[in-house]
């Protein structure tokens, strides 16, 4: 006897295909890679902004520093006239110093060498003065800064230099709080030059020599105890005995690159514990101390 399959019936068991279940698992399992792939690409995304932010604000901020520090190192250089005399302070400023500061910032707009301190602003902020070089006459363009002549921050020429005589150069650094910038103005009449944006705080500290050694034996804060005249041995006195300058700079990040609910932990400057910032922003502290050359030896003044 012939036992004969309907035709209806070998069709639709090929036309079989995933149980529901089987579409269920399939879904879930392609649900969970792109969960997976996408939390991949977002922490991917955002440890490449981190990384780069981070990037960004030390080599902003190590720009800063090396623009301070070159003046710094320079404060109250002179060039030589005789064996003992140098022609720094210029005569027409005798009583200026290598280095001057304020506790409380400038009072703006700065018109003067050194610059008049502020009574009412929260910043310090700090001049350097020094001589430049005289400049070589040699292939001198005639309608532009002499090249060699010395310049201050902002691009300007030193102030009365010639081929004969170097010029003198004014620096003076000072945090615009209401902007959160750093700034530079040099000689009278140039325009202030943004050296550093995103800075919350910065705190200079002077190394003062109180024992005739021409290192820092004795180190403040406080622009007008570093100042004063009462600190003295061999022949100077006041600003001329810091040899040391430490400058602090608090600064964030232009992006909201912590992910975390709470944000960065990090030490602000002097600080021994450490502070939680109430925002998502990336926060560092970068300190340099710098050397004040022409401060930390002996004078040639006899």
């Amino acid at each position: 006897m012939m036992n004969l399959r309907s035709p209806t019936l070998r069709q639709n068991r090929r036309m079989q295909g995933f149980t529901l279940v089987e579409l269920m698992v399939s879904v879930t399992i392609g649900l969970i890679l792109v969960m997976f792939l996408s939390s991949l690409y977002l922490n991917s995304k955002s440890s490449s902004r981190l990384n780069d932010d981070n990037a960004r604000i030390q080599e902003d901020g190590r720009y800063a520093l090396s623009v301070i520090g070159r003046s710094l190192m320079q404060a109250g250089f002179g060039n030589m006239l005789t064996g003992n005399t140098t022609d720094f302070p210029p005569s027409a400023n005798p009583t200026l110093t290598g280095l001057m500061g304020c506790d409380k910032g400038f009072a703006q707009p700065i018109t003067t060498t050194p610059p008049t301190c502020a009574t009412t602003l929260t910043a310090p902020a700090f001049a350097v003065s020094y001589t430049s070089e005289p400049y070589d006459t040699v292939n001198t363009p005639s309608n532009s800064v002499i090249s060699g002549a010395g310049t201050d921050c902002s691009g300007t020429q030193a102030t009365g230099a010639t081929s004969t005589a170097g010029g003198l150069v004014s620096n003076s650094f000072y945090l615009d709080t209401s902007k959160n910038v750093l700034y530079c103005k040099g000689n009278a009449g140039s325009t202030a030059q943004a050296i550093l944006s995103n800075v919350d705080n910065m705190t200079i500290t002077y190394g003062i020599d109180t024992g005739n050694q021409y290192t820092p034996m004795q180190s403040t804060t406080s622009a007008s105890t570093a100042g004063a005249s009462s600190i003295n041995g061999n022949n100077k006195v006041g600003w001329d005995r810091v040899v040391t300058v430490t400058v602090c700079l608090e600064i964030h990040s232009t992006n909201n690159v912590i992910t975390t609910s709470s944000g960065q932990t990090y030490y602000k400057c002097g600080a021994t514990t450490a502070t939680t910032a109430s925002d998502h922003l990336l926060h560092t502290t970068m300190t340099r101390v710098f050397t004040l050359r022409n401060n930390a030896a002996a004078s040639l003044v006899s």
